[in-house]
């Protein structure tokens, strides 16, 4: 499936090497049913993989690298209903029937499948966002030529099969784009121009550190061939977006209520109305800014908490300085969680600190990780986006305000330890197949965004208020964002109105405020950040009062090893970890 927003989103961020199947739990199971059940389970990914070739070399699957999906309408048709067909054959199967894993994992498919029925039946990207196609040949090529699983020469071939695929998914493109709205539009120029710089000088640039140079000359050759082929192919789609598209680009990229509330649902296990989650927001941003005034009262009570913090945002990295910075944070951090016992490292690995590259500088900063199954490019890159060269004196301030000194240390912790970096340690560890393809985002960044909060209560910074308010405003920044996302696509705001609410509640500059809730236009529901935060803080309460209910003791390194080797979204946690349990997760 080559394009619902989890698989862009996470392939944007197994030669001989196939994933293990699910391992059994010890419990035993009516041999009929759970026979059924891992049938089931073993076709579908197998599926699922060959159907998203994309989204499986992001995996760490390598069978299907010479290959992109095929997204003309009949494919489409065929592959929705597919789905259907696999959603009805998992409800003949009883769940109650299933151990405990497979009981766990047969909801995660349920609610997996469901979640690609709504992308490809009614959000519809394909039909209405440029950026998807544009998304599939940059993730495409990036995912083979930025990790070395295969020697250069073998990636160059495999390049060389993907670039031939570019314009057949480029006329799908053609076919099948209708209601553009207009921002989605003059993204996707930009987008595909970026890929273009891509191709012309990260892509070749790559290769050569790799040793592409010294492949065969008659392999160079067809290489550099495609590769004029397909920077022709993508200068002639931007070309054709900024002629033929922008111009009747008149679509409305917002939801509506009902499928905004049944995306969170699907997605991230939250059954919640959107008026109950605008009111849990609003709460929560009440909540904070209450502490915000509180920890700038003790920098200056003078002075507004909007100055104060204005104030710290304004003491930042120079551009020179930025990615040295962070190295060291990463270093301080590093040893912070060992000398506390924040969590087990389950090894001496670091991340790879680097500048952003071109073709995925959408965001501030991102983590690369690894796919679940690579077995040999393992590399892991803490990426930072730095200012752009093209931006105003004025943008670019207002960009590096972002990076204050407490609010990149925040950035650090979340990005890479012991936020996604540390995620990325416990995979190994995770006990199914299911868990390690279908990981909810409010699992994946509402651990890193709780790890920000977690951290600086245990005591990084030293108490400074600071750093306490940097991590607060990085909580009011999700908050915002849950704000943009929910009033755009449930209660249908403007994006001006939704980036001025942004303002208000993050302290951001205009311009960061805008480039963020415009992200929110396509990622409706960005809110995962803090509604993940806001489930684990809750269980990790629940999970301290449960042990003492026993007579045992709490233990924050215990409950973080358990809660990550689990790999489950946080509400199937909450009845791993607490049996029985039936409190409310929010």
């Amino acid at each position: 499936m080559g394009l619902p927003r989890r698989s862009i989103l996470l392939a944007l961020a197994l030669a001989g090497c196939a994933p293990a199947a699910p391992r059994a739990a010890p419990a035993p199971a009516p041999a009929g049913q759970q026979a059924r059940y891992d049938r089931f389970a073993r076709t579908f990914l197998d599926w699922y993989y060959a159907e998203d070739p994309v989204r499986s070399t992001s995996l760490g699957i390598h069978r299907f690298d010479e290959r992109l999906p095929d997204l003309t309408r009949p494919a489409i048709d065929r592959r929705t209903a597919e789905l259907r067909r696999f959603l009805a054959e998992l409800g003949t199967i009883d769940r109650a029937s299933l151990n405990e894993d497979a009981k766990f994992d047969h909801q995660i498919l349920d609610h997996a499948l469901r979640a690609e029925l709504l992308e490809w039946e009614e959000v519809r990207g394909w039909q209405k966002n440029p950026s998807v196609y544009n998304s599939v040949v940059a993730g495409g090529l990036a995912s083979i030529a930025s990790r070395e699983f295969a020697p250069a020469p073998r990636r160059m071939e495999l390049l060389i099969a993907r670039m031939e695929g570019i314009p057949a998914v480029l006329a799908a493109a053609r076919a099948n784009l209708a209601d553009v709205p207009q921002l989605w539009a003059t993204d996707a120029v930009r987008n595909t121009r970026g890929t273009v710089s891509f191709l012309r000088q990260d892509l070749p640039a790559a290769l050569a550190a790799q040793g592409a140079e010294r492949a065969d000359p008659a392999l160079r050759t067809r290489f550099e061939a495609a590769r004029t082929r397909a920077i022709g192919e993508m200068e002639g789609y931007a070309a054709w977006l900024e002629r033929d598209v922008v111009p009747r680009a008149r679509g409305d990229f917002r939801l509506g209520r009902s499928l905004f509330e049944r995306k969170v649902k699907y997605e991230e296990f939250v059954d919640l109305s959107a008026d109950q989650l605008r009111d849990l927001n609003e709460r929560a941003i009440r909540d904070y800014h209450a502490w915000v005034a509180r920890e700038a009262a003790r920098i200056d009570p003078r002075r507004t908490p909007l100055q104060v913090m204005d104030s710290i945002t304004h003491v930042h990295p120079t551009p020179e300085q930025l990615i040295p910075t962070a190295r060291a944070q990463l270093d301080t951090i590093r040893r912070f969680i060992v000398e506390r016992g924040i969590v087990t490292l389950p090894s001496d690995r670091m991340p790879v600190v680097r500048p952003t590259p071109e073709y995925a500088r959408q965001g501030f900063a991102s983590m690369d990780t690894p796919g679940p199954f690579e077995e040999v490019a393992t590399e892991a890159f803490y990426n930072i986006t730095n200012v752009d060269p093209s931006w105003t004196a004025e943008q670019k301030e207002q960009h590096l305000t972002y990076f204050n000194y407490p609010g990149l240390l925040g950035i650090t912790v979340h990005e890479a330890m012991p936020g996604h970096f540390v995620q990325l340690l416990y995979r190994s560890q995770i006990p199914t197949e299911v868990r390690k393809v279908f990981t909810p985002a409010s699992l994946v960044e509402g651990w890193a965004h709780y790890t920000e909060q977690m951290m600086v209560d245990e005591g990084l910074g030293g108490g400074s208020p600071a750093v306490r308010l940097g991590q607060l405003r990085r909580a009011l920044q999700r908050h915002a964002r849950w704000h943009a996302g929910l009033a755009m696509h449930a209660y249908g705001a403007s994006v001006e109105d939704a980036a001025k609410r942004f303002e208000e509640i993050a302290f951001f500059a205009p311009f960061p405020a805008l480039r963020e809730t415009q992200r929110g236009t396509n990622d409706p529901t960005y809110l995962y950040y803090a509604l993940g935060r806001m489930q684990i803080l809750k269980l990790r309460d629940d999970y301290r009062r449960h042990l003492e209910s026993q007579g045992k003791t709490f233990s924050l390194r215990e409950f973080h090893d358990r809660f990550l080797r689990l790999g489950l979204p946080v509400s199937l946690a909450r009845r791993a970890m607490i049996p029985g349990d039936t409190a409310s997760g929010l």
